[in-house]
């Protein structure tokens, strides 16, 4: 019975993210939010490696799996949007995001999912430099579900491995820089 209870939970972490990405598109497709393409590309392929690790694992996967959607579609709307910026943040950020790739492919699965989840915590640092810049431009409701979906996923891992957890902690951490530089710069420059 708990075990049916967790993957209920996971399922709905899943359905939460996706929900998030709703006012996020609508805001880039209305030119009222700006985004990173180079963190949503990143993000995209690693929430991909994120799923299949975990997925081989047979572990907590809706949540990045609902990512992997969220992330192409964000992705290829920036590019319609032309949206599309690459400098040497975004360099450094790839060059580290590499390494974590690297280690998946020479280390395994377990080692995958450490790599990939701490390479999207790598690759958020165009956003949040992004949002630390321009907080306005940052869809803050789409970052407080994308919290939330990770903090349902996080509470919904049925023991306390890497499999389990360690994916929605990460992104729990992305979640709250990004959110805490897009209120504490709002208020600060209004």
């Amino acid at each position: 019975m708990m075990a049916e209870h967790k993957d209920a939970m996971q399922l709905i972490a899943g359905i939460i993210a996706m929900i998030a990405y709703i006012p996020l598109i609508v805001g880039i497709a209305r030119n009222k939010a700006e985004q990173s393409f180079a963190a949503f590309l990143l993000w995209a392929l690693l929430d991909s490696i994120a799923t299949i690790t975990t997925y081989l694992e047979h572990g907590n996967y809706w949540l990045p799996f609902s990512n992997v959607i969220g992330t192409i579609t964000v992705t290829l709307l920036l590019v319609v949007k032309r949206q599309v910026s690459w400098s040497w943040v975004e360099n450094v950020t790839a060059f580290l995001v590499i390494i974590c790739v690297a280690i998946w492919y020479s280390a395994g699965e377990q080692a995958g999912i450490v790599a990939s989840s701490l390479a999207v915590v790598i690759a958020s640092i165009p956003q949040m430099v992004d949002t630390f810049k321009r907080p306005r431009t940052t869809p803050v409701l789409s970052y407080i579900l994308f919290f939330s979906a990770n903090v349902v996923s996080f509470l919904a891992g049925r023991t306390w491995t890497i499999e389990e957890r360690f994916y929605a902690a990460c992104s729990m951490f992305l979640c709250f820089v990004i959110i805490f530089f897009a209120f504490s710069r709002r208020t600060t420059h209004r």
